[in-house]
């Protein structure tokens, strides 16, 4: 949580539309990101960035082309967009404060624009897909824009849309605070996938996990062998996460359930996974939105954004096959 001396500051921005909710990093954030970075380990050291009229036009782009049931579920929590560089992931999204009373006054999303201004839709997500595996051998593929919305714009957006999902949860009940404790209570979306245990510690129902779940690691250092990935991705195929990245925690799995439909199922958008060996395909994941073990979270998802546009449906073929 980040703790705010000038809370009037920060509440002003709620009376803006929230396609110019665009910002250069604050100085109590920076500090703030910074301290989090040392306590995790992580070397990135945090720095402001004035957005360019470039990055300016693809974030109001992205903003702008997003659904009217996101903008209005996000709009009353969003403080802004904040850009910067060394925040040690592509994007972080957090509370803040008043430092006085506590009040909470709504949410601020970071990017690093380090890590994707030289990078297209489709090049983004091939490189985040690929952050647990090194070595040579095996890589993945991913497709989540056309060949003509292959820009950053369409990157910004997917990315804004994972962790404007991170934003929702913060006003919503359906998952414990992620700045409080964890009661003893149910919530509607955690209970799909996970339990707590004795220790207060989120883990899946043994219908839900898979091997390799626990030990994958996006921002660390701890990289698996790149063959990893077909067991990793075999493993997620039977679970009822939606992506890799979503089965990491209840936190992850929503954001990433909430990027995916609204980018798959509202926007009408590719989201593809191939998996190659030495630059030769080898298979194809399919969509968790075409596939029956979506049916729980397209429920929840279904009440919180409303239907899916009219488009193709896919067949419901098993999602690992011979490409």
């Amino acid at each position: 949580m980040i703790y705010t001396s000038d809370p009037q500051q920060w509440s002003a921005l709620l009376g803006q539309p929230i396609e110019t909710r665009i910002l250069p990093l604050p100085d109590e954030v920076r500090e703030f990101v910074h301290q989090v970075n040392m306590a995790s380990g992580l070397d990135a050291v945090p720095a402001p960035c004035t957005p360019d009229g470039a990055l300016q036009a693809d974030l109001r782009a992205a903003l702008a082309g997003m659904p009217a049931a996101v903008r209005d579920l996000v709009s009353p929590l969003l403080l802004g967009v904040c850009v910067g560089r060394g925040l040690g992931s592509s994007g972080v999204t957090d509370i803040v404060a008043d430092a006085v009373d506590g009040r909470i006054l709504g949410c601020i999303v970071l990017l690093d624009i380090d890590l994707l201004e030289s990078h297209t839709a489709n090049s983004w997500a091939t490189w985040k897909e690929n952050l647990p595996f090194g070595g040579p051998g095996f890589a993945l593929a991913a497709t989540i824009a056309e060949p003509h919305d292959d820009t950053r714009a369409h990157a910004l957006q997917f990315l804004l849309l994972h962790e404007f999902g991170h934003v929702v949860t913060a006003g919503g009940t359906f998952l414990p605070r992620w700045w409080e404790p964890v009661p003893a209570a149910s919530f509607p979306f955690l209970d799909l996938s996970w339990g707590v245990n004795a220790q207060g510690r989120f883990v899946p129902w043994d219908g839900s996990n898979f091997e390799l779940r626990g030990v994958v690691d996006f921002y660390g250092t701890n990289k698996l062998d790149s063959d990893a990935i077909l067991t990793a991705y075999s493993g997620l195929e039977g679970s009822d996460f939606p992506s890799l990245y979503g089965a990491t925690n209840p936190y992850d799995d929503f954001a990433e359930c909430f990027a995916s439909y609204v980018h798959s199922e509202l926007l009408g958008r590719p989201y593809l996974l191939r998996v190659d060996y030495d630059g030769v395909p080898q298979a194809t994941l399919d969509s968790f939105w075409a596939s029956p073990r979506s049916g729980a979270k397209r429920a929840f998802m279904r009440a919180l954004l409303g239907p899916a546009a009219a488009l193709p449906v896919a067949n419901d073929a098993h999602a690992l096959a011979a490409a």
